[in-house]
C-alpha cells in the first residue's frame, strides 16, 4: 500500500487495516507514515514538522490561492478560494439563502448561526473531496464584516449593515456556525472575514487610499472584525485591495499622492499587530485576489517584487489569491534577507489551518469529513431558506383601505422589473439554486392566473393596473445576476433613485389604480429614496425585501396574504437624493463635517433627515415596549474596562424590556435597545448607539420580559485619538428606533 495509492478514491474504504478516503485523509495513510502523521501531536507542531520537511523549491509553489500538491510527502493540492457568503457559492447546486442585507433585517442570532451551520455542511459535503479545483475547497471566504458606509456603494449587500455591533455579532454567529463548536478539536470549515479593514467601496478600489481618523478607525471601521476574532474565532481573514492612513508598514509611509496610506495587505499595524499579537487572531491572512499586486503596481507603496513580497509578508500575509507569488517568481528571492524565514512562517500559518481541517488524519476521526451530496438541499435546508427569507422582509409603510394582508382573490396584476425575478433574488455571490420561485409565482399560488409584465412598456401596465383588482409593483435595483447590474462588485451607484423609468412607472400605476390597493415590492441591497411611494397616499404599503434567495417569491406572497407575520428591521439609514451630492464615496468620514459638507454617516452621526431609519419596521400587530434598569452606573467600573477588548468587558448595567402584543395576533417584534451620552452629538460623539437587540415571537395579548445585559464598552466611546473615553453624567436607555421619548436615564458617578 503506497502513500498515494487512494488519492483518488472518493467513497471511504478500507485500506491497510485504516479507514481512509480524502484526499486529505490520504496525507498519512497510517499514522507512522511521516512524523506529522502522529494525531496526539498539535496542529501548530505538525504544521512544523513538514514546513521543516519541505524544499525550497516545493515551498514556493505553496503560496498562492492555488497551492500546487507535493507528491514527494503525499500533500494533496489545494485551491484556498472557495465562496459561501449566503450558501455555498460558484460550485454546482446548493441552497441559496437570502443576501446578508436581508438576513441582517432579521436581527436573529440563531438564524446566522444556523446559516452558517447549514452551508459548512453543504460545503464539506460538496468539497471533501478536495482536488485542487478552483471553489472546491473547505476555507471558505466569508462573512464580509465591512461598516456599510455609504449607500451607494456597491457591495454593501454582502454585509450586515451599518452598525458596528450588529456587524461584530454576525460575524461571531456565522464564523461559530462555519467552523463549529470546537469541541472535536477539528474544523468543520474555515471563515474568513473581510475586507479587513477600510474597505467600503467599489470605484478606484485597487488604488483607493481610504483616509480615516483614529476615532472612524476604532468605533466604526475595526469592531466587527474583533468580534469576529475574538469571539468567533474565525481561522481566516482577507486584506482588502485599498490602502488605509490607519497603521503602518515595514518601509514606512505610503507615497504623499496616497497620502501616506499603507496597502491593507502590507499593512503590519492591522494584521500581525493588531489581529494577531493584541486580539490573538490564530489563523491564515489571504490577500483580496490580485492585492499583492495593487501593492507595487497600483498603491506603488514598493517598486520591486523582492521588496513587495516582503512588505506582504512582514505584515502578516501568508498567500496571495493571484499569481504575484508564483513559483516561478518565489524561487529567485529564496534565500535573499529574511524572505526563507517569513515564507516559513507563512507556511506554517497554512498548514496548521488544514491540520485543523482534518488534514492528515482518517476521515473516521473527523466529524464531517464523511459527508456526500445527501447533506445538500435537503427539505430541512429548504425550509431554514424559506424561513430567513420571511425573517428579512421589512414592512416600511402600511396604511389605509388597501394595506396588507390581502385576502387572496380577485384579479391581481404583478408589475415591474423583478416581477419574474429568479436569478436576481440571489444578489451576488451565489451559487446555483436548486429552484428559484420568483414574486409572479409565489402570487400566483394564491391567486389563480395573475397578470404580470416587466413595466418596461407603461401604456401597458397602466391597462393592466386598470383592468385588476389589486397591483404588486416589484421594482426595485439589479445585482450580479442581472444585466446591466445596478449594484455588483466593482461597481457602485450614482444615485439613490430608483434606475430607469420605474419612478415614472410608479407614478403612471398608482395614478391608474383609482384607488385600488397596491403594495410595492422594493428588491436590491442599497438604501434609495422611496419619498415617492413614502408619500403617495395612493399606495398603501411598502416592503423591501433585499434579495431573498430561492424561495424569496413564496416569502413575499406569504407576507402579501398574510400567511406570515415575520417582519424584520432595517439594519441600514435609508437617505434622501441629495445625500449623493452633499459628500463624495470617496470621504471616509463618519462624523459630520462643516467645511466637507458631509452630513454625517448611519444612524450613529447622520445629522438629516433619513427616508426612513435604521430600526424602522412594521407588523401586522402592534406592540408596546418599556424598560427598567438601575439609575446608576459605575463610572470607576467603566473607566476601569477601556483598555480591555470588548469581549472582556464586565457588565455593568441590567435592561430589563416588558413587550406586549397590543394587537389581534401573533407576530415577531424586535427590541432594540439605544443609548444616548450626556454629550450625543458633540466633539464626534455619537447620537446614539444600539447597544443589544432580541427577536421575540409573542402571541396576541401576551407579555414577554426580555432581560439585556449591557457591557462597560457600551457606555464609551472613541475619542480624536482612537482612544476609548467616556462621559459621567447622565446617560439615556430607550428601546425602539422612535422610543428615545421615553428614554430613562442613567446616571454615571
Amino acid at each position: 500500500c503506497g502513500p498515494g495509492a487512494w488519492s483518488k478514491i472518493l467513497s471511504v474504504v478500507a485500506v491497510c487495516g485504516v479507514v481512509y478516503g480524502t484526499p486529505q485523509a490520504d496525507v498519512c495513510p497510517t499514522k507512522t507514515s511521516f512524523p506529522w502523521c502522529n494525531p496526539a501531536l498539535s496542529p501548530e507542531v505538525r504544521a512544523s514538522m513538514v514546513v521543516a520537511n519541505l524544499t525550497s523549491d516545493e515551498k514556493t509553489s505553496l503560496l498562492t490561492n492555488g497551492a500546487s500538491a507535493v507528491p514527494r510527502i503525499n500533500w494533496p493540492a489545494y485551491n484556498w478560494w472557495s465562496e459561501a457568503l449566503h450558501g455555498v457559492a460558484r460550485d454546482g447546486v446548493a441552497t441559496s439563502f437570502p443576501q446578508i442585507c436581508g438576513v441582517a433585517a432579521s436581527y436573529n442570532k440563531t438564524l446566522w448561526h444556523a446559516l452558517g451551520d447549514v452551508t459548512s455542511t453543504e460545503g464539506r459535503g460538496k468539497n471533501n473531496n478536495v482536488g485542487g479545483g478552483m471553489y472546491h475547497g473547505i476555507t471558505f471566504w466569508a462573512p464580509n464584516l465591512n461598516i456599510f458606509r455609504d449607500p451607494r456603494w456597491g457591495r454593501g449587500e454582502e454585509t450586515p449593515g451599518e452598525d458596528p455591533t450588529m456587524n461584530g455579532d454576525y460575524g461571531e454567529q456565522y464564523v461559530t456556525g462555519m467552523q463549529g463548536d470546537g469541541s472535536s478539536g477539528f474544523l468543520k470549515t474555515s471563515a474568513c472575514l473581510k475586507h479587513f479593514a477600510a474597505y467600503n467601496e467599489e470605484t478606484n478600489r485597487n488604488t483607493f487610499a481610504a483616509v480615516v481618523t483614529d476615532q472612524d478607525m476604532t468605533d466604526t471601521y475595526l469592531p466587527a472584525f474583533e468580534a469576529g476574532v475574538t469571539r468567533g474565532n474565525a481561522s481566516g481573514i482577507m486584506c482588502s485591495y485599498n490602502a488605509e492612513t490607519w497603521g503602518e508598514g515595514i518601509y514606512g509611509p505610503g507615497t504623499a499622492s496616497q497620502s501616506g496610506a499603507i496597502p491593507s495587505c502590507a499593512n503590519k499595524g492591522i494584521l500581525n499587530d493588531l489581529a494577531r499579537d493584541k486580539w490573538g487572531f490564530n489563523g491564515y491572512i489571504t490577500s483580496d485576489c490580485g492585492a499583492v499586486g495593487n501593492v507595487q503596481n497600483q498603491h506603488q507603496y514598493t517598486d520591486t517584487p523582492d521588496k513587495t513580497v516582503t512588505a506582504v509578508l512582514s505584515a502578516g500575509m501568508d498567500t496571495d489569491c493571484g499569481g504575484f507569488m508564483n513559483a516561478k517568481a518565489m524561487k529567485p528571492l529564496m534565500g535573499q534577507g529574511n524572505m526563507t524565514s517569513l515564507v516559513d512562517t507563512a507556511l506554517n500559518h497554512l498548514f496548521t489551518v488544514q491540520f485543523r481541517l482534518g488534514f492528515g488524519t482518517p476521515d473516521a476521526e473527523v466529524p464531517w469529513a464523511q459527508y456526500g451530496e445527501e447533506v445538500v438541499n435537503t427539505p430541512a435546508h429548504q425550509q431554514l431558506a424559506l424561513e430567513a427569507a420571511q425573517q428579512s422582509l421589512v414592512l416600511l409603510k402600511n396604511e389605509g383601505a388597501g394595506k396588507l394582508p390581502w385576502k387572496p382573490s380577485g384579479k391581481v396584476a404583478v408589475i415591474g422589473r423583478n416581477a419574474n425575478a429568479t436569478v436576481n433574488m440571489q444578489g451576488n455571490y451565489f451559487g446555483t439554486a436548486p429552484y428559484l420561485v420568483s414574486p409572479a409565482d409565489g402570487i400566483g399560488k394564491f391567486v389563480a392566473s395573475p397578470t404580470v409584465l416587466d413595466g418596461s412598456d407603461i401604456e401597458a401596465a397602466v391597462a393592466a393596473a386598470q383592468a385588476a383588482d389589486a397591483i404588486v409593483l416589484v421594482v426595485g435595483l439589479f445585482s450580479e445576476g442581472e444585466k446591466p447590474s445596478d449594484e455588483a462588485e466593482g461597481h457602485d451607484r450614482t444615485s439613490l433613485l430608483y434606475p430607469g423609468n420605474q419612478n415614472d412607472l410608479i407614478n403612471a400605476v398608482s395614478k391608474a389604480a383609482a384607488g385600488k390597493p397596491i403594495t410595492v415590492i422594493t428588491m436590491g441591497g442599497g438604501p434609495i429614496d422611496v419619498t415617492l411611494i413614502k408619500n403617495n397616499s395612493a399606495i398603501q404599503s411598502l416592503v423591501w425585501c433585499g434579495y431573498p434567495g430561492q424561495s424569496g417569491g413564496t416569502a413575499i406572497a406569504d407576507a402579501i396574504f398574510g400567511t406570515t407575520n415575520t417582519f424584520g428591521k432595517l439594519s441600514l439609514t435609508w437617505y434622501p437624493e441629495k445625500f449623493a451630492d452633499e459628500v463624495s464615496i470617496f470621504d471616509m468620514g463618519m462624523r459630520p463635517n462643516k467645511t466637507s459638507g458631509n452630513p454625517g454617516r448611519t444612524y450613529r452621526f447622520y445629522t438629516g433627515t433619513p427616508v426612513y431609519k435604521f430600526g424602522d419596521g412594521l407588523s401586522f400587530t402592534t406592540f408596546k415596549t418599556t424598560v427598567k434598569t438601575a439609575p446608576t452606573v459605575s463610572l470607576r467600573a467603566v473607566n476601569g474596562d477601556r483598555a480591555l477588548l470588548r469581549k472582556d468587558t464586565s457588565v455593568v448595567a441590567t435592561v430589563t424590556a416588558t413587550v406586549t402584543n397590543t394587537g389581534d395576533r401573533e407576530g415577531d417584534e424586535i427590541v432594540q435597545i439605544f443609548a444616548s451620552a450626556p454629550n450625543a452629538g458633540q466633539n464626534g460623539v455619537p447620537l446614539k448607539s444600539m447597544v443589544a437587540y432580541e427577536r421575540l415571537r409573542i402571541d396576541a395579548g401576551a407579555t414577554v420580559v426580555q432581560t439585556f445585559d449591557i457591557q462597560s464598552h457600551h457606555f464609551t466611546f472613541a475619542d480624536s485619538s482612537g482612544l476609548k473615553t467616556t462621559s459621567p453624567g447622565k446617560w439615556r436607555l430607550w428601546a425602539g428606533v422612535n422610543g428615545d421619548v421615553d428614554a430613562v436615564e442613567v446616571t454615571m458617578l
